[in-house]
């Protein structure tokens, strides 16, 4: 972004409805029923995770990427949602509490 707070460049957005999508190296497993939107982030180090049961934003996660690695940061998480993140595998699992 220049002084004038205009972006320059492009962002890409990454849209599914699937049930395993991998991101920047993570894997994430979502419910039937759930849509995630990655990317778009005017910070490169940054990836936005945006979770959405039907027009609802549910979760919103963050990965922060350094030279050799990269982190999930949860930003937001609604209380109906069961999230699992596991670090050594670089696993997200998203779904909803029974």
């Amino acid at each position: 972004m220049n002084h004038n707070g205009i972006l320059l460049g492009k962002r890409y957005f990454l849209y599914s409805l699937a049930p395993l999508v991998e991101v920047e190296g993570w894997t994430f497993t979502i419910a039937p029923g759930f849509k995630m939107i990655a990317g778009g982030s005017a910070n490169p180090l940054q990836t936005l995770i945006s979770v959405y049961r039907e027009n609802e934003k549910v979760a919103q996660l963050v990965l922060h990427h350094r030279r050799n690695d990269s982190d999930v940061t949860v930003q937001a998480v609604s209380s109906d949602l069961l999230l699992e993140i596991a670090p050594a595998t670089r696993t997200v699992s998203v779904a909803e509490k029974q």
